[in-house]
This record gives C-alpha cells, sequence and structure tokens, in this order.
C-alpha cells in the first residue's frame, strides 16, 4: 500500500470509531415498567417529553439512516478524489492548452 491509502485507511478507522463509540454511548439507561408505574403514581408532576425512540424498530432505523449517511459521505468523497485525479491527470497532460 501507498503511503497516502494508508493515512486513508487510518483516516476512516479512526474517523468510524469515533462515530460508532458516540453513538454507542449516547443511549441512556431504560427504567424498567415497574419502577415507572411507580414513578407515575407517585409524582404528578407534568409530563416531560423526552426524545428518543420508542422501540427497537424505531432505535434501529435511527442506526441505519446514520449508517447509509455516512455511506453516502464516504461514496461522495471517493468520486470526488477520483475526479479530482482526472482533472490533474488532464492538466498534466496539458489537453487543453493553445500551444
Amino acid at each position: 500500500m501507498t503511503r497516502e491509502r494508508k493515512v486513508w485507511a487510518v483516516f476512516i478507522f479512526i474517523l468510524s470509531f469515533l462515530v460508532f463509540s458516540s453513538v454507542m454511548f449516547s443511549s441512556g439507561q431504560q427504567v424498567s415498567p415497574e419502577k415507572q408505574s411507580q414513578q407515575i403514581q407517585a409524582q404528578p408532576n407534568p409530563e416531560k417529553i423526552v426524545s428518543s425512540p420508542r422501540n427497537i424498530k424505531e432505535r434501529t432505523g435511527i442506526y441505519v439512516f446514520i449508517g447509509w449517511i455516512w455511506a453516502s459521505i464516504f461514496v461522495l468523497i471517493y468520486i470526488l478524489r477520483h475526479k479530482i485525479k482526472e482533472s490533474d491527470r488532464i492538466y498534466q497532460y496539458k489537453f487543453f492548452s493553445k500551444n
């Protein structure tokens, strides 16, 4: 592998590690249904709305959405890098020069 590929591989590995670790550690602990029912009966406070997935299907949907977003970003970066390399190659050959 060339040095450039090694640098990109390390960069992608570190970036994916940071993304996945932040997603894994950001989910909080859920309250069991028994404790939740006791809390509702004991505290007549106004209802607090917490934005979180309601079930495993919604949580999985969020992870799939985040995965597709990152995959599309990496694909677009890959395509952009190849377009830049191609334009540099054409520039080096002086394909559009008037001489």
